[in-house]
Parts: C-alpha cells; sequence; structure tokens
C-alpha cells in the first residue's frame, strides 16, 4: 500500500513489500506524470548536441556520405522542438524545418542544428547551485561511497570535496540543524542527485525517502546507480521510474564522465579517468565479495 504525496511535500513515505511493488510503482508513475516530470530544455539539447556530435559526414564520388544515428538525432530533435516551443517559436520553427528538410541538403540543415543547440544551451544552462552533488546512499555502505566520492568524482573529474554534499561528511550537517531540511534544501541546491540502490538502501525508509524527494525535483539530474550483488528484478519499483545502472558498469561511468564533462565544460583526461575508473570497480568488486565471505 501506499499513501499520498501532498503537492508542496518532498518526502513521499512508501510501505514498500513484494505484493506492493507493482502498486507503489504505478501509483509513482502516475505522480510524477501529473506533476509534469519531464527533462529539462537543457538537458535534451545536451543530448542533442551529444548526438549530433556523432554525425559524421563526408563525400565520395561526389556523393554525401553520413555515418551515425540520424534517426535518434531527429527524434531527439523533435523533443526539442515541443519543448521549447511556448518560450522559444522561432527557435522551434527552424528545426523542424530543418528535420523535415534535412536529406535535401545535409551539411546546411546539420550546420544550422548544430549552431541552434548551442544557442539553446547557452540560453538554458543554469545557474551553478553551491553543490555540485546529492549523494544518496544508506549509512552502511560508507566504504563504497567514500570510494566513489574519491576516485571517480574527485580524483577521476577534477571535483572539489566541498562540491558534494555526502551524510559521511560530518561537516555538511551543522550540530542543532533539522536533519530533513538539511536534506530538502540541500537537494533543491545540487545539479545532480546521484541514488546508490543497495540491500541496505532498500531497507532504509530514509533513504526511500530521499529518493522520492528527488524524483519529486523536476529540475534535477536524478542519476540511480545499484550495487552489483543486487539483482535488476529485486529492486522493485525503485528501478521503474528512473533507468538504473550498475556501479562496476565501466560503459555508465564512462556515459557519467561525458556527462558531466559536457554540463561543466570540463577538459577531458581519459588516461586518468580510465585509470580512477579502473581503481574503483575493482575496490568495489573486492569489498563486496570479502562482505559476501563474511556472511
Amino acid at each position: 500500500m501506499y499513501t499520498a504525496i501532498p503537492k508542496k511535500t518532498y518526502f513521499c513515505y512508501l510501505e514498500v513489500s513484494e505484493e506492493g511493488d507493482i502498486h507503489n510503482r504505478n501509483f509513482l508513475i502516475r505522480y510524477f506524470k501529473r506533476n509534469n516530470m519531464r527533462k529539462s530544455i537543457y538537458e535534451i539539447a545536451l543530448e542533442c548536441q551529444y548526438c549530433s556530435s556523432h554525425i559524421k559526414i563526408g563525400c565520395n564520388s561526389h556523393k554525401i556520405m553520413v555515418e551515425g544515428d540520424i534517426v535518434k538525432l531527429k527524434s531527439l530533435l523533435i523533443k526539442l522542438c515541443d519543448l521549447i516551443f511556448n518560450k522559444y517559436p522561432n527557435h522551434s520553427a527552424t528545426l523542424r524545418q530543418c528535420v523535415n528538410c534535412y536529406e535535401n541538403n545535409i551539411i546546411k540543415y546539420q550546420t544550422i542544428i548544430d549552431a541552434l543547440i548551442e544557442v539553446l544551451i547557452i540560453c538554458e544552462k543554469p545557474t551553478i547551485n553551491s553543490k555540485k552533488f546529492f549523494i544518496s546512499h544508506a549509512s552502511s555502505d560508507k566504504v563504497i561511497i567514500e570510494a566513489f566520492n574519491e576516485k571517480i568524482l574527485m580524483l577521476g573529474c577534477g571535483f572539489k570535496r566541498e562540491d558534494i554534499f555526502c551524510t559521511l561528511d560530518h561537516t555538511v550537517i551543522h550540530n542543532g540543524d533539522d536533519f530533513r531540511n538539511a536534506i530538502i534544501h540541500n537537494m533543491k541546491d545540487s545539479d545532480f542527485i546521484l541514488c546508490f540502490l543497495s540491500n541496505n538502501y532498500k531497507k532504509s525508509e530514509v533513504c526511500q525517502n530521499e529518493m522520492g524527494a528527488a524524483w519529486a525535483l523536476s529540475d534535477k539530474m536524478v542519476r540511480p546507480y545499484k550495487f552489483p550483488n543486487v539483482a535488476y528484478s529485486e529492486l522493485g519499483f525503485l528501478a521503474q521510474v528512473k533507468q538504473t545502472a550498475d556501479i562496476t558498469d565501466m560503459s555508465k561511468l564512462d556515459e557519467l564522465y561525458q556527462e558531466l564533462c559536457r554540463y561543466y565544460s570540463l577538459q577531458q583526461d581519459w588516461i586518468n579517468f580510465n585509470k580512477q575508473k579502473n581503481n574503483f570497480v575493482n575496490f568495489v568488486t573486492k569489498s563486496i565479495n570479502t562482505n559476501e565471505e563474511i556472511k
């Protein structure tokens, strides 16, 4: 069973059971659709830019050769057109024309598309919050969370400790502060919310409330990651609204790195990141195997 979520409440209290998973999932999906849970113009524009960057155009015997996922690019551009229609009607009309006439003059329309996407990214780039990351985790997973913060975010990407809100750092919540208010404030004041789903996370009411709050913040980029010893089938409704990645999936960590580099205009250093990524994955695998042996 579930309880209703008031419109101005960020925490949703859900009684999760194996039998109730399907009800909780359907309820959440209806709730988030009702509250217009969709990606921002900036996010879709970034996706368009990333997809467009993989379109390669060349000439062979006076014939235009195109490599890349044109269908996916067009689909993203249509989404972007619909999303910006009210705010940027002229840009929306121009983009839609480019999509409709793309094959008539690929080089011309690809150039216009790239230019318009760049303009939208510049116009819509949000004000950088005081915290870049909110880490939602179970306290029992401290060792692995600390490793992620250090090896992936700090050493791998170059972020500083003060860019990360994580309750493992006892300085982020001051003595006497209301814990729940501090959580909500720092979620709203972060760009990315990273949720680390483990067996401990599933058992924690606080963690599930944090995930409910994350989903309710429509302008945040929520990225859920599961521990490798947790099967997707065990996540229930937790994995239904947002696509969940394994924290030891190197391709997914690469996607996160690319996304962060695009979002914060970071200079990519794949040699360094791959080194830290491998160290992190090896550490997680060893830690989990050790804990399984102890049990």
